[in-house]
């Protein structure tokens, strides 16, 4: 049973930090940190403001977090640059300015490209959801930004939170199968978790996918959402669907439940993971499955059985993956498919994924699933299983050993 942390308990997210560092002093470049609600973005800025503080001075470093009722006063593009203006006491050093939830801002795509247009100045900027890298800031920037996606913890992020306060028992990757990795969830005792992943998939839905789309039909919003968690890593059909949305008395057009799947991918809820055809070598434009960035949200409004187990496990293995970079593909073979083709560096992996190896028929299925492949790229089968089996060069692996511990190969 989880124990409660104190709230101002913060993980230092060093990995995510290492892959900032380079870019602090590129003032061309802005840096634009996105991820769902209440991943971890205010602090994982927080952290490299600091860093920059430590560095530099403070007197370099301007941070505004425009959550806060004390920035009221910057309300637009031109506000934003002349408060900025106003802090920079030495236009012959470079300053940063990191800004926090900058969509609150009107027009801060002009104010963001300003700034970083003066040359003196290393922008960084976080945003709820896909919106910030939407419409006229890309066009702004033309380029001239890098986005780093940011995940809810890990598991090994979890495993080391819960350490630093002496909470290592019980099963903990259970745990985080079930509710997934946002911070502030292992401050709370069990019995809030799931009130308080409701009221951030409320937020998230609420205002990150009906505010910015103008979505009217929320109910409907909802049921796809519930439709989404009951086929995590499936292929989401218009049979499928509608079969799922007959259940729920529920009828929307196809059109419009792609629409609204598309909407929760912008808003980072869900992942849309294109098909690959592994011997064409081309990505496909049919037959997209989906996954969650964190379980917990869709497990706290669960209806009905809700994924499995296996699913789950697909879906941490997911999420492993694209939070180090990989693109994530699932790949299609001449006789089925390969859970993953996890891409980095123009270079594939092939990783398949199972609950239980139970008997030798499901071994030599899953094993199995490899035999089409004719590269020599590496391949990975990775189970729940107590004990591992490497066969015919793939590489068997541990759920909780990967997690933790993954090949140089997959980290």
């Amino acid at each position: 049973m989880l124990e409660e942390i104190p709230a101002r308990t913060v993980l230092r997210r060093e990995a995510l930090l290492a892959r900032l560092r380079p870019l602090y002093d590129d003032y061309d470049l802005v840096k634009v940190l996105t991820g769902v609600r209440r991943c971890g973005k205010s602090v994982l800025l927080h952290q490299v403001a600091e860093e920059l503080r430590s560095r530099s001075g403070p007197e370099r470093v301007i941070e505004l977090d425009f959550e806060v009722a004390d920035l009221a006063q910057i309300r637009n593009h031109v506000d934003l640059d002349r408060y900025v203006m106003s802090r920079v006491r030495d236009a012959g050093q470079l300053h940063y300015v990191l800004l926090d939830e900058v969509q609150e801002v009107d027009g801060f795509e002009k104010g963001v490209n300003s700034l970083r247009a003066r040359g003196n100045i290393s922008v960084f900027i976080t945003g709820s959801n896909a919106h910030v890298l939407s419409g006229e800031l890309a066009t702004y920037l033309a380029g001239r930004y890098r986005e780093l996606r940011v995940w809810p913890l890990s598991y090994a992020e979890a495993v080391e939170l819960r350490a630093l306060h002496g909470l290592e028992g019980g099963d903990q990757l259970a745990d985080y199968l079930r509710w997934g990795g946002l911070p502030h969830r292992f401050g709370l005792p069990e019995s809030e978790v799931g009130g308080y992943l409701r009221d951030i998939f409320s937020s998230v839905v609420l205002r990150d996918v009906v505010q910015r789309t103008g979505i009217r039909d929320v109910v409907g919003l909802e049921t796809i959402v519930d439709f989404a968690c009951e086929n995590l890593g499936r292929v989401m059909s218009p049979t499928s669907a509608s079969a799922y949305l007959k259940s729920q008395r529920r009828s929307i057009a196809t059109e419009t439940i792609y629409s609204y799947l598309h909407a929760l991918d912008a808003a980072l809820l869900l992942n849309r993971v294109r098909r690959y055809d592994v011997r064409g070598k081309r990505v496909m434009a049919t037959l997209d499955k989906y996954y969650a960035t964190d379980v917990g949200l869709l497990a706290s409004r669960r209806v009905g059985q809700g994924p499995g187990l296996g699913d789950l496990v697909e879906n941490a293995v997911y999420t492993h993956l694209a939070g180090r970079g990989f693109e994530v593909y699932t790949g299609k073979t001449p006789t089925g498919e390969i859970d993953f083709v996890a891409v980095k560096d123009g270079r594939p992996r092939y990783v398949q994924v199972a609950y239980l190896l139970a008997d030798e028929a499901v071994a030599a299925r899953e094993f199995g699933a490899f035999a089409p492949l004719r590269d020599g790229y590496p391949r990975f089968l990775i189970t729940l299983d107590p004990l591992t089996q490497d066969r015919d060069g793939v590489t068997h692996l541990k759920l909780e050993d990967f997690l933790l511990h993954p090949p140089v190969e997959l980290a």
